[in-house]
């Protein structure tokens, strides 16, 4: 057993926890970080990342299919097989290049499952090393959740997904969030029976409902199942080994795979938070507004933190290095988020960023709505791009939403309207290059 001390113990190396550990350390911390699982977390190894990967081969899909007769003939197929071969040369890659960067930093690595036995002390469960820092740095991210049901035992989550190795024929996924959807792209693409069961009356309830509708429908044409209003109740092994779906309506399919992709949970229950005086919840660690938990030398950043904000990565690299500055006492204030776009890797993407369609309507705000579809750097793509902008009294524009096949960059345009608060007249006075995204910017509102 061995004892250690530092500045600022970091819990979880996720992106994040990196970012916090990074910042400090440069700002003249001793830092120590501490990860359980994978260097790099979720995002590079299981999640964001490898899952792009995949929806590269989807994206080379959806661009044949939409100029099938419009000059292009014969489709390619997607080889599951070497598609995971080169997704995995990607992730295999992740972990010795966030340990060689952390060796190169001088920032302090030890692997292990950590507990606090104190209001500053953790212990490392795998080997009874205890480390005590005087601020510590929780990102520990979140969890697939689990549902139970008769049967749940034989359904499977995203890391199993992520490391399928051959894909069935017939693909289930329970809940119509990012993952459930992003997922079922890549299995519709790819040539499987796609279906998606969600208890709701729609798909992603956090975006603009009739851009979601438009993407539904699109969708449907593409041969995805959906099961509205629906939950699982029963999951049973067949004879065959297929898996026999039971609805609560009644209704009855059977699949050879079922996803659960309903959500998320925190992983601050497997800390002993109770003994520093940390209180949290399911989903996530309360925090104030400088991200502080009920334990003031203790922080809370990116999934597994309480902060309004979205969990996204930019949100945890944000908030980790606004932590590591705030510990540092190179700033004083609360945090203050800027504008973040949210993007949904469908086919097409589905993003928006700062006042919704919704509140813009409580507001009084004036939305415009523009269909693209026939604008060059659309149309060349068979794009039905849509496009609908928030602007305030003023004219400025504080809130998008966008379908379109490169929607995650277009919304990237707004990001940068919205932080600098610009008028039409404002963006209209930049010359970007045509025909681009950005030559039509100045169209979109």
């Amino acid at each position: 057993m061995a004892q250690y001390q530092y500045d600022v113990g970091v819990i979880g190396a996720g992106p994040a926890g990196l970012a916090a550990a990074f910042a400090a350390k440069a700002l003249g911390k001793s830092v120590v970080i501490i990860e359980q699982y994978l260097w790099g977390g979720t995002c590079p190894n299981y999640g964001c990342d490898p899952k792009k990967i995949l929806l590269s081969a989807v994206e080379g899909i959806r661009r044949q299919s939409a100029m099938q007769g419009r000059g292009l003939q014969g489709y390619s197929k997607i080889n599951w097989s070497d598609l995971m071969t080169y997704k995995q040369g990607y992730v295999d890659a992740v972990e010795p290049r966030k340990v060689r960067g952390l060796a190169e930093a001088g920032i302090t690595r030890l692997y292990g499952h950590s507990e606090f036995i104190n209001t500053d002390t953790v212990s490392i469960t795998d080997n009874d090393d205890t480390i005590k820092a005087t601020d510590w740095v929780i990102a520990v991210g979140q969890r697939p959740k689990k549902l139970d049901f008769p049967g749940s035992e034989l359904t499977q989550d995203s890391e199993d997904f992520l490391n399928l190795p051959d894909l069935p024929d017939d693909v289930t996924f329970i809940g119509a969030g990012y993952v459930g959807v992003e997922f079922a792209t890549i299995t519709n693409a790819a040539g499987a029976h796609t279906r998606v069961v969600t208890h709701g009356h729609s798909a992603l309830r956090d975006f603009d409902q009739t851009l979601v509708q438009q993407w539904i429908t699109e969708t449907q044409e593409a041969g995805f199942d959906w099961y509205f209003d629906a939950t699982v109740v029963k999951i049973e092994k067949t004879d065959t080994k297929k898996l026999l779906v039971s609805l609560d309506d009644g209704t009855q399919f059977q699949t050879d795979r079922v996803f659960v992709t309903a959500g998320r949970v925190g992983n601050a229950d497997k800390l002993g938070l109770e003994t520093a005086g940390i209180t949290y919840n399911e989903a996530d660690i309360p925090v104030d507004d400088y991200l502080r938990t009920s334990n003031p030398h203790v922080y809370a950043v990116g999934d597994v933190g309480g902060s309004p904000a979205p969990k996204l990565v930019p949100t945890g690299n944000y908030e980790g290095r606004y932590v590591a500055q705030l510990i540092a006492q190179k700033i004083a204030d609360p945090i203050a988020f800027p504008t973040m776009p949210a993007v949904v890797f469908g086919s097409p993407r589905i993003a928006q960023t700062g006042i919704s369609v919704k509140e813009a309507e409580e507001l009084d705000y004036r939305v415009t709505d523009v269909d693209m579809s026939q604008v060059i750097t659309f149309y060349r793509y068979h794009d039905n791009a849509r496009i609908r902008t928030v602007l305030d009294q003023n004219g400025r524009v504080v809130g998008a939403s966008v379908i379109a096949m490169e929607a995650e960059e277009l919304i990237n345009y707004f990001v940068t309207a919205i932080n600098g608060k610009r008028t039409l007249a404002d963006t209209q006075a930049n010359i970007y290059a045509y025909p681009s995204l950005g030559s039509e910017f100045g169209a979109f509102y």
